[in-house]
């Protein structure tokens, strides 16, 4: 099962490798910043339209950002 703190890392991680801080990420995203860092802390799930939004700021394709998170899980289940 995913949880709000993977789906979180797997967009942080991505975002810092874009080399993107919070606040230009939310902002490409249409995001209130706020809303974006409770999504990448975990205290809130994006919705599939955010989660759209997010792979669209981060010039990501929606289905490769969520292949990084298939992996992220399969990684942390094998741990």
């Amino acid at each position: 099962m995913v949880d709000g703190a993977q789906i979180g890392e797997v967009i942080r991680i991505c975002r810092v490798q874009k080399g993107l801080s919070q606040e230009v990420l939310s902002g490409l995203a249409g995001l209130d910043r706020t809303h974006y860092s409770k999504i990448e802390r975990g205290l809130r799930s994006p919705t599939i339209d955010t989660f759209f939004k997010i792979a669209q700021a981060l010039d990501i394709p929606p289905h490769q950002l969520m292949k990084e998170l298939e992996r992220f899980v399969e990684g942390s289940n094998n741990s």
